[in-house]
This record gives C-alpha cells, structure tokens and sequence, in this order.
C-alpha cells in the first residue's frame, strides 16, 4: 500500500505508484508552489545556474524544470534507484544532459557549496533525521543561493487536501476517495510546521524561513544562504 511508513525507503511497488500514478500530476502543484514563492522569478534569470532535486523521483519535475528554463544546469538524487534509471531514461528520450544519482538527503555526496538552488517537493517527510536533511542543503547551497523544500504538513484540514487534489486536477470520480486516503495515510503522519519551525530555529535561518499555505496542506522552507 502507498505510504506504508513515511520515514521509510518507498518499496518497488510504492516507487512505481508515485512515478506512473502521481508525478506527472503533482507537476500542478510544483507550479503552484514555485510562483508562490518566487523562485521561478529567481530560476527565469537567464544566466548558468545549478539547481539540486532532492528526492526526484523518476524526473518528472527535473525534466519540466529543463523545458521551462533550458540554462538551467539540473542534478537529481533519490533514494530509489529504480526511480533513477526511470529518471535516465526520461532524460534521454529528450535528449537533456541532466545527472540523476542514487542517494540518501540525508548525505547528500557533494561538496559543500555545489549549487545555486536546492530545491525539495514532497521527500521531507520521508526524512528519519529532517534537521540532518535540510543541514545537508544548507551545506551543499553556495552563499546567496535559494532553498526551497516544501512537503505535507499534520496540520492539514479536509477542505486543505480537498484543495491540493483539486490543484492536481484527479479526475472528479477518484477525488473523493484519494483525498480520504491521502488525509488519512500521508498527511495525518506527516510533521507539523511547528516542527520545522524547530529545525529552521536550530540551523539559525532567518525568522519567516517557514510558511505554509492556507489554502493547502503544505508547508515551505524558503530562504536565502547569506
């Protein structure tokens, strides 16, 4: 069953779910999130830029992100390898030169400094150590460069995830049923924001690093490396 525990590696049938039953349309939602935020304002500048996707997946985001802002030089990690060689094979049917690596976030195999934007949707909660998660980031983000995770919250309402599906345009049959099973088995077990509020407090970032949206149940860790 999908999300069987949060904190733990997706088995091959929960890999396979996420990647061919929701990826593509948690694409509206990654949408949604980045204009919030306004890292495409950030991402749009048309110079060399570096961006890290941790937790990629099978690369959908990492391949519409290339489409969308072709000078962006694109790296994905995930803990999956299965959803890696899903992510390489996206890749060059496209003909992108994207790096896709199996890794842990929790340490990430780069130097520190590697990256002009770290960018994270929906793989902190997967985290068992989050503060050893976004530290990795941090680590790996050059000074005056921008972190953007954002993932469920336990703080979620009914009406909250009734709106992220809608965001993700389910067809109107199954909207009923995801929601309940996405309440019940991915955002109830999630971590509060208050939670990470407590992570961004001990890595020292700015106050207003954490923010959630009203209108849905995610939260965002959005901040910039001085």
């Amino acid at each position: 069953m999908l999300f069987s525990n949060l904190t733990q590696k997706y088995s091959f049938l929960e890999a396979w779910g996420y990647d061919h039953l929701i990826a593509n349309r948690a694409l509206n939602l990654h949408t949604h999130i980045l204009k919030h935020d306004k890292l495409t304002d950030v991402l749009a500048v048309k110079k060399e830029l570096r961006l890290l996707d941790v937790g990629c997946g099978g690369g959908q985001a990492a391949l519409w992100l290339k489409e969308t802002y072709p000078h962006l030089q694109l790296t994905g990690i995930d803990l999956s390898a299965g959803q890696i060689t899903r992510a390489r094979k996206r890749a060059r049917r496209k003909g992108f030169n994207l790096q896709f690596e199996t890794a842990d976030a929790q340490n990430l195999p780069f130097p520190n400094e590697s990256f002009d934007a770290v960018y994270s949707f929906g793989s902190a909660k997967h985290w068992p150590d989050p503060l050893k998660g976004f530290s990795e980031c941090w680590r790996v983000l050059k000074s005056g460069g921008e972190l953007l995770v954002a993932d469920a919250t336990s703080d979620a309402t009914p009406e909250q995830v009734k709106n992220f599906c809608a965001i993700m345009h389910l067809p109107g049959l199954l909207r009923k049923p995801i929601t309940a099973m996405l309440y019940r088995r991915m955002f109830r077990p999630a971590r509060s924001v208050k939670a990470y509020r407590q992570i961004a407090a001990q890595l020292r970032m700015p106050p207003g690093t954490v923010s959630h949206l009203p209108s849905i149940p995610v939260f965002m860790f959005r901040t910039q490396k001085p």
